[in-house]
This record gives structure tokens, C-alpha cells and sequence, in this order.
């Protein structure tokens, strides 16, 4: 991430927080339907339906961030290993993977009651 690309870097700091309003949105939206349609109703195993369907939109949304977290360490990690680099570049590197994992901490935070609370009322 060199200064030319100011506004591609600007977006990869708010990529995380982007997938877990995607995350928040795609979930509410799957439980909306998923108790409308009564998925809450169908057993799928030990788990509902409609709770095995937030789990994978869950871990999908998961799985994005945990790229977008490999991804950024492994350009803080050649950030800081190249002496050409600006001190400022790997400053923001450094910024752009703590509010990655941020965004992995409030994903998982946030939507892990999924797992054991009711989801219709």
C-alpha cells in the first residue's frame, strides 16, 4: 500500500466494518424470512433450519473477515520488512489491521447468540 494508492487503502480501513454491517444486515433479513416462513419449525438434525442457515451466513461472513485479516498482516508483515517503505505506510497498515480485527471481534461478539438463544418469538 504505497501513497498512491490513498483511496483504495482508505477502503481497505473500513473493508472489516463493511462485512459485518453485510454480516448484520444478511442476518437480520434470514431471520425475518426464516420466521415467517416457519423454517424455525423444520429440523435439520439437532438444530432448526433457520439456525443452521445463520450459522453458515455467520461463518461465511467469518471466513471474509479472517481473509481480509490474512491478507492485511501479510502487507504489514512486507511493510515492515522493506527499508524502501515509508514509516507512514506501515503506520497505516498497522491501523488497517487492528480495525480488521475489530470488525473479526465485533462479528463474533455480536451474532454468537445465534448459537443457543431462541430466534422466533
Amino acid at each position: 500500500m504505497t501513497a498512491r494508492s490513498t483511496g483504495s487503502s482508505l477502503l481497505l480501513l473500513i473493508a472489516g466494518m463493511v462485512i459485518w454491517g453485510s454480516a448484520f444486515l444478511i442476518l437480520y433479513a434470514g431471520l425475518s424470512v426464516g420466521c415467517e416462513l416457519g423454517w424455525q419449525d423444520v429440523a435439520l438434525g439437532p438444530i432448526s433450519l433457520l439456525r443452521a442457515i445463520l450459522i453458515g451466513l455467520w461463518l461465511f461472513h467469518l471466513a471474509l473477515i479472517a481473509g481480509l485479516l490474512r491478507w492485511t498482516y501479510r502487507h504489514k508483515q512486507a511493510a515492515e520488512s522493506d527499508a524502501e517503505t515509508a514509516e507512514v505506510d506501515t503506520f497505516f497498515v498497522g491501523n488497517v489491521l487492528v480495525a480488521t480485527i475489530v470488525a473479526a471481534v465485533a462479528t463474533v461478539i455480536n451474532y454468537a447468540p445465534i448459537l443457543g438463544l431462541s430466534l422466533c418469538l
